[in-house]
């Protein structure tokens, strides 16, 4: 599978029995529909989930298929993403991730954990979001 960001080759990193597509590249993810809930919540998010409330047709395209993807806010978050509009899934520049699950956690022991592992995983930089501040 291709970025959609840079076009680069992405690895498959595992977590907790969720493939996450890595671009070692850009540092964005790519996850497939289901596994931002998996992640966050420990149960697969509905497809309404991906749903953005300020949607505007970008220029990256899906990796899963030719569309190209909605750019805007999941509900309830100030964080912008990028969301297959058949629903095949949701890419994540570099830091995105640690900051839905920062925004997400609100102080939850295994949120927390998460977001150590996401700053292990994909380094110091993927902790912060850009134009985030601490």
């Amino acid at each position: 599978m291709h970025c959609p960001a840079c076009g680069q080759a992405m690895v498959i990193l595992e977590y907790q029995g969720i493939e996450l597509d890595h671009c070692v590249a850009c540092g964005g993810v790519w996850l497939d529909a289901g596994e931002l809930g998996l992640l966050l919540s420990g149960a697969p998010e509905a497809p309404a989930a991906l749903t953005l409330a300020d949607a505007t047709r970008g220029q990256r395209r899906c990796p899963r298929c030719p569309q190209r993807l909605d750019t805007g806010h999941l509900p309830g978050s100030r964080i912008e993403v990028d969301v297959c509009p058949a629903r095949h899934g949701l890419w994540l520049d570099c830091g995105e991730l640690a900051a839905l699950a920062r925004e997400r956690a609100a102080g939850t022991e295994t949120l927390a954990a998460l977001t150590r592992h996401l700053g292990e995983l994909f380094g110091e930089e993927e902790t912060q979001s850009k134009g985030e501040t601490a």
